[in-house]
C-alpha cells in the first residue's frame, strides 16, 4: 500500500494527526509516543498531516505504518510553490485596502496577545476562493506597505532589509500551511503548537472540526532556546564587544512569533493535553485556561521490559553507563561526556553506551566525537546508531540524561522498568519520575538521581552516589519498577484517548445529523 496517496484522494480519516519535523520520518520521543498511539487503537483511522521544511526532510519513513494509517500526507514549508489557477483577492471580490488594514491590525493585535483578529483574517485568507496565491500576496503593493507600516511601528532603528526577509521567511510557512490541499477528516489533533498547531487552526475555523493539541514538551520554549543560540539569524548588536543581555531586534521577532503562533493553537484547541503539571503550569503561562488542560502521562507496555536486567548492584569500579536518545544539541551529550570522563577517575573501568540515531545534527555528532578524543574517553565510550534498545538494557548499570529540555522521556520510563536507576537533569517531568508527583507516588522512594542542567559534577556524583551502595541501589531499582506498574501503563493512556476521540466524533455526528 502507499502511502502518498493522490492529493485529489486523500481518503476520509477518523483523526488526522499533525506531525512536525517528526514522525513517521524522525525517531524520538514524540515518535515514539504517535507510533504506540496509532498501533494501540486499531479501530480509529489515521491519517498523518506531515510538516517538514523540504522534500530532502522525507527521503526515508522510519516507521513501518500501521494498517490504520490511510494516508501520509507532507506539507513542505519552504519550498513555496505558486499554484496555478488560484483565484487573487481582487478577483474573488474582496476589498484590499480592508483586508490589508486587517492584516495591519492582526499583527498589532499578535503582539499584545489578542486573538478577536485571527479568526476573521485566517477565515477570508483560507477560504477556497480567497486564498491568494503565493505571488498575489509577497509581490503586492500593499503588502510592502504593510510591512512599511508595521518596521515604522517598532522596528525603524534596524535594517529595513533585513526586516523585510525576516518576515517573509517566517510567514511563507503559513501561508503554505493554508493553500496545501487537506484530506477529508472528523477529528484534528495536533501533537504541538507552533506550525502544526497553526494547521489545526485553519482546519478549525474553515471546516469547524474539532481540534486536540498535546504537547510533550512546550514547544514555545524549546523554539526559544534553539533562537536565542542560533548564528543565523541576524543580530544588529554582533559587533558590539560590550556585554548585552538583549536578544536583538530580530530574534525577539521570532520569538513573539511562536508565542503568538502557541496562543492561537491553546486558544482554538478544544482538548489541550500535557504529559505531567510542570508542563500544565507552563502552559498556563503562555496563555492556556489552565482549568482546561488534561494531563495523560507517558505510558510503556510494562511486561516488555520487566526483568531485562537482573536486580543485582554493579560492580562500582567499572559501572556500566546508557544514554538512548537522539544525539543532539538538545539532549547536552557535552555534559554527558564531561561526567563520564569525572567517573573514569574513580572508576576506571567504565563505559559509556550511547544509544540512538547521530544523523539528525551531523555536525554536532562529529563535535561529540571530537571532544569524547580531546578527553580522552574515546576508547570508553561507543556511539552505537539506532538500535533495539532492549538489547542495551540487561548490560546497563544506570541510564543517564542530560537534557536542557524534555517533556517526559519514554527512555526514563523504560529503563526504570527494566529495573535500571536513572541519573537525569531536572527538565520535564524527570522529578516527578524521580521522586515521585502525589503523595503515594512519593512514597515509593527515589528510583534514581536528580541534578540541575550543564552539571558534569554533579552528573558523575549522581552515578557514583548510587552505583557505590548496593542498598541506595536496589532501593531505587524497586522504586522504579513499582512507580511504572502503579502509574505508567501503556494500555490506561491507549484508553483515555480512545474515550476522548470517540467522544467527540460522536458528538460530531450528532451535530452534523
Amino acid at each position: 500500500m502507499s502511502y502518498r496517496a493522490s492529493l485529489d484522494k486523500l481518503p476520509e480519516v477518523d483523526v488526522e494527526l499533525v506531525m512536525e519535523g517528526s514522525y513517521p520520518y524522525v525517531t524520538g520521543g514524540v515518535s515514539a509516543w504517535t507510533h504506540r498511539l496509532i498501533k494501540g487503537l486499531p479501530e480509529i483511522r489515521f491519517g498523518i498531516a506531515h510538516l517538514a521544511a523540504s522534500p530532502d526532510d522525507t527521503e526515508e519513513m522510519k516507521y513501518e505504518m500501521p494498517d490504520n494509517v490511510l494516508y501520509v500526507h507532507n506539507i513542505f514549508l519552504h519550498d513555496p510553490v505558486f499554484l496555478e489557477g488560484k483565484k487573487s483577492l481582487r478577483d474573488c471580490g474582496i476589498q484590499t485596502n480592508k483586508f490589508f488594514n486587517k492584516m495591519f491590525q492582526l499583527h498589532i493585535s499578535a503582539r499584545e496577545r489578542a486573538t478577536s483578529v485571527f479568526k476573521e483574517v485566517i477565515k477570508k485568507l483560507s477560504s477556497e476562493c480567497a486564498l491568494p496565491q503565493l505571488r498575489d500576496f509577497f509581490y503586492n503593493k500593499k503588502t510592502f506597505s504593510l510591512l512599511l507600516a508595521l518596521y515604522q511601528k517598532g522596528f525603524q532603528n534596524s535594517s529595513f532589509v533585513d526586516f523585510f526577509w525576516t518576515w517573509r521567511y517566517m510567514h511563507i510557512p503559513l501561508f503554505q500551511i493554508m493553500q496545501a490541499k487537506k484530506g477529508p477528516a472528523k477529528l484534528v489533533h495536533a501533537a504541538s503548537t507552533g506550525y502544526a498547531g497553526f494547521y489545526g487552526t485553519v482546519r478549525k475555523l474553515d471546516e469547524e472540526l474539532p481540534l486536540f493539541l498535546t504537547e510533550h514538551g512546550i514547544y514555545t520554549r524549546e523554539r526559544a532556546i534553539e533562537i536565542i543560540k542560533s548564528e543565523s539569524i541576524y543580530n544588529e548588536n554582533a559587533g558590539n564587544h560590550k556585554v548585552n543581555r538583549e536578544y536583538g531586534v530580530f530574534k525577539r521577532l521570532w520569538l513573539s512569533f511562536f508565542e503568538v503562533l502557541g496562543l492561537w493553537t491553546y486558544n482554538m484547541s478544544d482538548e489541550i493535553i500535557t504529559l505531567f503539571e510542570g508542563n500544565r503550569k507552563s502552559q498556563a503561562e503562555l496563555g492556556a485556561d489552565y482549568d482546561q488542560v488534561r494531563i495523560i502521562p507517558n505510558g510503556i507496555e510494562i511486561d516488555q521490559f520487566l526483568g531485562l536486567r537482573p536486580p543485582e548492584p554493579p560492580d562500582p569500579e567499572a559501572i556500566q553507563v546508557g544514554f538512548v536518545g537522539r544525539v543532539v544539541a538538545i539532549k547536552d551529550i557535552k555534559t554527558l561526556l564531561r561526567a563520564f570522563k569525572l567517573l573514569t577517575l574513580s572508576s576506571p573501568g567504565s563505559f559509556l553506551h550511547i544509544i540512538g540515531p547521530t544523523g539528525e545534527e551531523p555536525a554536532y555528532f562529529e563535535a561529540m566525537k571530537a571532544l569524547s578524543n580531546n578527553l580522552g574517553i574515546g576508547s570508553k565510550l561507543k556511539f552505537y546508531g539506532r538500535r533495539n534498545v532492549k538489547e542495551f538494557y540487561p548490560k546497563l548499570d544506570v541510564c543517564v540524561l542530560t537534557s536542557i529540555s524534555e517533556g517526559q522521556p519514554l527512555i526514563l520510563l523504560e529503563a526504570m522498568a527494566a529495573g535500571i536507576p536513572v541519573v537525569a537533569s531536572d527538565v520535564g517531568s524527570c522529578k516527578e519520575l524521580i521522586h515521585g508527583r502525589t503523595e503515594e507516588d512519593k512514597a515509593l522512594g527515589a528510583c534514581g538521581v536528580l541534578t540541575e542542567i550543564k552539571t558534569p559534577a554533579e552528573t558523575a556524583r549522581g552515578i557514583i552516589d548510587l552505583c557505590r551502595s548496593s542498598e541506595n541501589y536496589l532501593k531505587a531499582v524497586g522504586a522504579g519498577i513499582e512507580r511504572i506498574k502503579n502509574y505508567y501503563k501503556q494500555q490506561e493512556v491507549i484508553d483515555k484517548y480512545r474515550k476522548l476521540y470517540l467522544d467527540f466524533v460522536a458528538e460530531e455526528k450528532e451535530v452534523k445529523s
